[in-house]
C-alpha cells in the first residue's frame, strides 16, 4: 500500500496494481456500520499510522496549534495534558486532538474522533515502549470507544496494533 492524503494505491507483490484512487477521505461512508473497501482500509491506515509516528515532533510545525488541558488519572497515573490543533491541510482523524503524556514525557492515551467513522470518540492507549539508540517508540496500541458521557468503552476495543523490529535509517 502507498498513501499520500491525495492518492491511495494497493499493489501485489510483483508491483502490479491491485486498486488505486484519488481523494481517499471523500470515499468513506461515514455512517458507524459502513462498509470499508480495502481502499478506505488503506487511506485510513495511511493517515493513521502517521499520525502516530509523526507524534509529537510534528507539533513544533507551522500551523500546528497546542495549549495545555486538564490532565487525567489513568491506571493510578496522572497524565498530563494536551490539546493540538491540526493545520487544515494534515490529513488525520480530526482537527483537534488532545494527547495524554506520563511524567517521563511518553505518551501514554490520545484521544481524538474518527472523522472518516461517523465522528466516533476514541481513546487509544500507548504502551510497551523500546528503546532504539536513543528514541522510545511504543509497541502496543489499543484503541477504545468512547461512550457518549465521555467515558471509556472497554466492551469495545476497536483495534489493538502491535509493532515490532524498529530501525532508524
Amino acid at each position: 500500500m502507498t498513501w499520500t492524503p491525495a492518492h491511495t494505491e494497493i499493489a501485489a507483490g510483483d508491483g502490479s496494481l491491485v486498486a488505486e484512487r484519488d481523494n481517499g477521505r471523500d470515499a468513506f461512508d461515514r455512517t458507524f456500520d459502513g462498509q470499508w473497501d480495502p481502499l478506505n482500509l488503506a487511506y485510513f491506515n495511511g493517515y493513521a499510522m502517521w499520525t502516530y509516528h509523526a507524534t509529537p515532533f510534528v507539533f513544533g510545525e507551522p500551523g500546528f496549534e497546542a495549549r495545555d488541558v486538564a490532565p487525567i488519572e489513568e491506571a493510578g497515573e496522572l497524565l498530563r495534558g494536551v490539546a493540538v490543533r491540526f493545520p487544515e491541510n494534515i490529513a488525520t482523524h480530526t482537527r483537534e486532538q488532545r494527547f495524554y503524556f506520563d511524567t517521563n514525557g511518553l505518551l501514554r492515551r490520545h484521544d481524538y474522533t474518527v472523522d472518516v467513522w461517523a465522528d466516533t470518540p476514541a481513546a487509544h492507549f500507548v504502551a510497551d515502549y523500546v528503546d532504539v539508540d536513543g528514541l522510545k517508540y511504543p509497541t502496543r496500541r489499543s484503541v477504545f470507544t468512547l461512550k457518549p458521557d465521555g467515558t471509556l468503552d472497554r466492551d469495545f476495543n476497536a483495534v489493538t496494533i502491535e509493532l515490532s523490529e524498529y530501525a532508524l535509517f
